[in-house]
Order: structure tokens, then C-alpha cells, then sequence
């Protein structure tokens, strides 16, 4: 008798080990963008119900820059921290000093503006406040058009968009509006050019006449915009973060060689998935890189816009916010490659007292 009791004591702590092992790393369901980009559908003979021009767009605030050249946004805002490439043709112009924000400018002009900071003029939108206030003062329309010239482009939103990613129009400019369906609270807002909303494709999307496409980077050029993205993941993950009181994360160079990696071993063998054929799950990952933790999650994305896409998707999927914002965290990588992206976020052994602080790479 007393063996077996012997043998079932020793069975409870494998088990309880076992169990407190496997909690220390968290793999969460790849998440795919619910659009593809360059999935749009020709509708040559599509009607169109609604042309009007939408309302007056907003006289004060950032989106006034929208179309604008870039000289007027120097003249206002200053010179940016920093210029850097994107996929699609032009650059973001990073500030991340008095105000937070980034800005699209191609050719010399201002294309969007995006901020996810309490501080920005958004105007008629605030950073913060509860979605339910827009609906209130303004039309959400599950169709919205777009006019280039002669060509005619519908975006429909679905279910999920119209509660975390909705899309205002006003005259000449459009407003993608970042929800945290969670509590209902507006996280960001993108004012964009109807041109370049085209371009990005963030809706599923019908058209008639001539489909408006960017040139593809070239190979050099991409692994510039692969490390813009993956500066950008990490800025955007601190601020959401800060916004929901959670503390600040150091961005880790060896965390950030294994987060490209993984995202780079997708893109070339073709998968899409936390266990990686050869270099094995989070927790083999960590281990070949002898990268000490006591806690670790990776979130995964896939076929998102940019780096503010993929970012909004992990906070509004409740695994991954539970990597995206636990509040034992205090490093993170950040991988992008392509459409794929990677962020690891470790509760580390090294760090557990010190506290986190903005960090670029």
C-alpha cells in the first residue's frame, strides 16, 4: 500500500511540474489578417447607390496635413525623429517626441497621418474616448466608395470591422478608426488620402475600372521596411501598454534576432505557425538562444497592411492581448518579414527589478 501511494504522490508532482513547465511559454492561434491584400474583386456592371462626397473634412487638427506638402508639416510639427521606408512607394516620418505620430509622404506630400496618442489633435476624433460618442455625430456605413478619376473602388466592412475598424468618410479624406472592442475605447485613428487607401486594400474590395497597385520593393529596400515594421510593432506595443497601464518593455536584441528569424523561416518555407519544421516551438526557440526567461508568449500575424494592422489585430484577439499586454512582461522582440510578423514578449530572470523603458533599436 504504502508503494503505491508512493508511486501516486510521484505521479501528482510530474504531473504538477509538467503542468507549470508547459505554463511558462504561451503559443497563441496564428492570426491572419481577415483581408488579403490584393484579393480585390472586379464588378464591371456593380451598382452603385451612394456617390455623395461625404462631409466636410475637419479644418483643424492632424488630418489637415493629409494631401498636403510635406514642407507644412515640417513648418508645424518640426523635422521627424526619423525617416523610414514602407511597402508601398513611400515613407513614414516618425515623431515620437512632443506628439506621437507618424505621417505617409510620397512625393513630397502628405498622404496619412496616424497617432495612437492621447495627446494628438485627431479632430472631431479623441484618442481615449468611447466609440459610442462617434456613432452618435457621425454616418457608419457598412459600404463605403472611393473615386479615382473614372474608376470606382467599394469597400465592405464586416461584422468584426465595424466594432474595432471602422472607416469614416469626409470630402477627399477617409478615417480608419482603431477600436479596442474589448472596452469599446478608440486606441488610434489614420486619416488617409483616397488614393492610398486604395493601395493598402485594408477592406475587402470591389472595383470597377483600373485596379491602383504600388511597385514592389525591391529586395534591399524590403529589409529596410522589415526593420521600420519591427520598430514600429515595438513603439506601438509600449504605447497600448502605457494606455492600459501596463509597464513599458525593453526591446531585446537576441529577442529580436529570434522573432526575424521565425517570421523569416515562414515567408521562405512556406507555413504559418508557432513550431517552426526546423528550429522547433517558442520554447526550443528560446532555449537554442539561450535566452534566459521566466515567462514567454509569441504572438504571430500574417498578410496585415503594415505594422499598425497587425498590432490592432493581436489587441483585439483575446489570446494575444493576454501576451500583448501581460503585465509581467519586460522584454520583447519584434521580426517582420514580408507579410509575416513575430513579436516575443519574456518576463526575464535578469530584469525582474529594474523597470522598463523606452528603448529604439
Amino acid at each position: 500500500m504504502k508503494v503505491f501511494w508512493k508511486i501516486a504522490l510521484l505521479l501528482v508532482i510530474l504531473l504538477a511540474l509538467f503542468y507549470l513547465m508547459g505554463s511558462r511559454v504561451q503559443e497563441n492561434e496564428p492570426l491572419e489578417s481577415p483581408v488579403k491584400h490584393g484579393t480585390a474583386i472586379p464588378a464591371p456592371n456593380k451598382e452603385i447607390v451612394e456617390m455623395t462626397a461625404g462631409p466636410k473634412r475637419p479644418e483643424s487638427g492632424l488630418s489637415i496635413f493629409v494631401g498636403k506638402p510635406s514642407e507644412k508639416l515640417v513648418n508645424a510639427m518640426g523635422e521627424p525623429d526619423r525617416i523610414e521606408p514602407s511597402a508601398y512607394g513611400y515613407d513614414w516620418w516618425i515623431y515620437s517626441s512632443d506628439v506621437r505620430m507618424m505621417a505617409g509622404v510620397g512625393e513630397g506630400i502628405v498622404n496619412q497621418v496616424f497617432s495612437a496618442d492621447t495627446g494628438s489633435d485627431l479632430s472631431p476624433i479623441v484618442v481615449g474616448q468611447n466609440i459610442n460618442e462617434v456613432f452618435r455625430f457621425s454616418i457608419i456605413e457598412s459600404e463605403v466608395n472611393v473615386v479615382l478619376n473614372e474608376n470606382i473602388y467599394t469597400f465592405t466592412l464586416n461584422s468584426q470591422d465595424l466594432k474595432d475598424r471602422i472607416l469614416l468618410k469626409y470630402e477627399n479624406l477617409y478615417a480608419q478608426v482603431y477600436v479596442d472592442s474589448e472596452d469599446e475605447i478608440i486606441e488610434g485613428v489614420r486619416f488617409i488620402d483616397p488614393k492610398t487607401l486604395v493601395i493598402h486594400q485594408p477592406y475587402d474590395m470591389e472595383f470597377m475600372g483600373e485596379l491602383v497597385t504600388a511597385n514592389r520593393p525591391s529586395s534591399t529596400v524590403q529589409m529596410e521596411v522589415d526593420r521600420s515594421m519591427e520598430r514600429q510593432i515595438f513603439e506601438l506595443t509600449n504605447s497600448y501598454r502605457e494606455r492600459h497601464g501596463v509597464g513599458l518593455l525593453n526591446n531585446d536584441y537576441w529577442l529580436s534576432l529570434l522573432a526575424q528569424n521565425h517570421s523569416k523561416d515562414m515567408a521562405i518555407e512556406n507555413y504559418f505557425s508557432h513550431e517552426s519544421p526546423s528550429a522547433g516551438n517558442l520554447s526550443e526557440r528560446l532555449k537554442s538562444f539561450e535566452i534566459e526567461h521566466k515567462k514567454a508568449g509569441e504572438n504571430i500575424a500574417a498578410n496585415y497592411v503594415d505594422a499598425i494592422e497587425a498590432v490592432h489585430g493581436w489587441l483585439n484577439s483575446p489570446a494575444h492581448r493576454s501576451v500583448l499586454l501581460d503585465p509581467e512582461a519586460t522584454d520583447i522582440g519584434t521580426g517582420a518579414y514580408g507579410k509575416y510578423y513575430t513579436q516575443v514578449l519574456v518576463k526575464s530572470d535578469k530584469k525582474e527589478n529594474m523597470k522598463p523603458s523606452r528603448m529604439e533599436k
